[in-house]
């Protein structure tokens, strides 16, 4: 990965990207160098034909001078047409680099930075963004480059062949070049609030795609083409503004310098005509080629202002790219990590404090010991702080105060990808590849053989609907597994923590999502997966947890209680208050379903 620094400007950094492909990047500097001499050897070539050829009678050069000009133009678009392969190999490589050190930022980025944004929105800045950046300054260094090259090599010709009017032509480009710069900073604004805006309607069409169906079920479709519409509308104006800025600036200053072509067709025209009456050096020839160099500066300048255009965008691409490259890595691997124990640890919170960022805190100097072995449940209610402890565990965050143990050691001084290895996690969403079953099962071990495959299926309860699919475990089952009913997805992800075997397991509400008999189905694979595994049970139906070691009863970062199911029911307190009113509506439940 490209090491990045702040405060380094935006397009020096992307420059190292380019730099690791120098070969490539000096060819298509010299391609377009060679290209543009060639384009610049046509208006002399001409001044021959026109001066020493058919001014001069002479029709057995002719056809010469028509070899030679044809040679100019095929040679131009020779080079021309190499540079543009070289480029494009060039420019494909910088964007694969590019996004992949975006990409492995982002898979190192700490949970709560997704928690902030949009997943549309980071999307549109690792695909739009980052090519709009690599363009800018692709074309920014090589059309740049030659375009300055241009300009000066034709401005030294129209010096050598006529001061006063190569002074005329180039005249308005100082006025052309200032505004230039007064539009870059003031397009860097409005071009950044133009991808803040696209990136708003990426995230928002992404949401409307993943939450289809809920969208169809509730009826929603006129509400979110509103907010598509407004969102849309949004990016609209904001092109537009950024656009309507540009549609001035972009002609107004290619006809300042257009008034230095007028000036040579005024200026030059009259020195022919005296020169001619004269018997003066300067022929019709001169000022054909003359004019055509006119025509060869303001080429290079216009390019200039449409890459000031581009640049302008890009620098607003630029820092919504490297916000992503230089956002801390809060959560990382320590330099020297310790061993992961040996068998299924004990783990213990220590005087644990933790607060969200921007809100209270969730818990203060909090403790509890998951024995080794032994499955621990968390109950209580919604912002509880259960889920939080299993965050601090798996270091989706760090704890502000106090410490996680496992074995005895802190979670902090485990690598922190050894230490996820060793934790299978089950939440109330399973999580499913695009692909096939096996695909899904391999990711817990990549050497599995089929027969481990299958016993670990047939331990989750999922070998028999997995055998009765069209293609067995290479069936393709979709985005997000969308082809399986709620409680096989949930039974295959089960399946694939069972094949990892690790030593400790989270079930965040496993089976909050299903009905009663898929759950009972659930919860026996789920008893075979916590057998000898130190486990954390958060639950939400008391039902799932009856069999637990021990139950710890949870309210506002506190534990109110904590015993067996048969203890807590014994004392009368808050578990079995919440027991009697599950019991009871599961109970109302039951007879609704007997009257239908």
């Amino acid at each position: 990965m490209v090491e990045s620094l702040k405060t380094e400007n935006p397009f020096r950094r992307v420059a190292r990207y380019l730099f690791l492909y120098r070969g490539l990047f000096i060819l298509t500097l010299s391609l377009a160098v060679g290209s543009t001499m060639f384009l610049v050897a046509i208006p002399q070539v001409i001044k021959w034909i026109v001066d020493s050829v058919i001014g001069a009678g002479r029709q057995d050069l002719l056809l010469w001078g028509v070899a030679a000009l044809t040679g100019c133009y095929f040679l131009r678009d020779a080079f021309n047409s190499l540079r543009i392969r070289v480029n494009n190999t060039l420019e494909q490589r910088v964007l694969v680099d590019l996004r992949g050190d975006l990409h492995t930022r982002l898979l190192q980025l700490p949970v709560g930075y997704y928690d902030q944004r949009q997943t549309g929105e980071i999307a549109s800045r690792v695909i739009e963004d980052v090519q709009n950046v690599e363009r800018a300054l692709l074309d920014g260094t090589e059309q740049g480059t030659v375009s300055l090259l241009t300009l000066m090599g034709i401005s030294t010709i129209l010096f050598l062949q006529q001061p006063m009017l190569a002074a005329l032509v180039l005249a308005p480009l100082p006025i052309v070049f200032l505004l230039g710069r007064m539009h870059f900073k003031a397009g860097r604004v409005l071009w950044k609030n133009t991808r803040e805006a696209a990136g708003s309607l990426n995230g928002l069409l992404m949401e409307n795609i993943s939450g289809h169906r809920l969208i169809s079920s509730f009826a929603l479709e006129d509400r979110e083409r509103g907010r598509f519409r407004e969102a849309a509308h949004k990016l609209r104006d904001t092109t537009l503004k950024a656009m309507y800025r540009w549609s001035l600036h972009g002609p107004g200053t290619n006809f300042l310098a257009s008034l230095g072509a007028v000036a040579v067709m005024g200026v030059g025209g009259s020195l022919l005509m005296q020169s001619q009456a004269s018997g003066g050096d300067f022929t019709l020839g001169d000022f054909i080629s003359f004019f055509a160099y006119c025509s060869l500066v303001y080429d290079p300048v216009s390019r200039l202002n449409q890459l000031n255009q581009l640049m302008a965008s890009a620098r607003a691409s630029s820092d919504r790219v490297f916000e992503i490259l230089d956002h801390p890595v809060e959560i990382a691997s320590p330099a020297e990590p310790k061993p992961f124990p040996q068998g299924v640890p004990e783990i213990r919170y220590e005087n644990v404090s933790y607060g969200y960022p921007g809100r209270p805190a969730v818990m203060e100097n909090f403790s509890l010991t998951l024995p080794q072995g032994k499955v621990t449940a968390l109950v209580g209610h919604t912002g509880a702080g259960k889920t939080t402890l299993a965050n601090l565990m798996l270091r989706y965050y760090d704890v502000t105060g106090g410490r996680v143990t496992l074995g005895g050691v802190d979670v902090r001084d485990f690598d922190l990808g050894e230490l996820r290895q060793q934790i299978g996690l089950v939440a109330q969403e399973p999580f499913l590849f695009n692909g096939t079953v096996a695909d899904n099962m391999l990711l817990a071990q990549p050497e599995a053989s089929k027969a481990d495959m299958i016993a670990a299926l047939e331990a989750a309860a999922a070998w028999e609907f997995v055998k009765k699919l069209p293609e067995g475990m290479g069936t393709q089952i979709g985005e997000r597994g969308v082809r399986l009913s709620q409680g096989e997805k949930q039974r295959l992800t089960i399946a694939r923590v069972i094949l990892r075997n690790p030593p400790l397991i989270i079930l965040d509400e496993a089976t909050a999502s299903v009905d009663t008999i898929t759950e009972n189905a659930i919860q026996t694979a789920l008893d075979h997966l916590v057998q000898e595994r130190t486990t954390l049970v958060i639950a939400h139906r008391l039902s799932t947890v009856r069999r637990a070691d021990q139950i710890v009863v949870l309210s506002h970062g506190r534990i109110v209680e904590q015993g067996t199911h048969d203890d807590l029911i014994a004392r009368g307190g808050a578990y079995a208050k919440l027991w009697r009113a599950q019991a009871q509506a599961d109970q109302h439940t039951f007879e609704t379903l007997s009257e239908l």
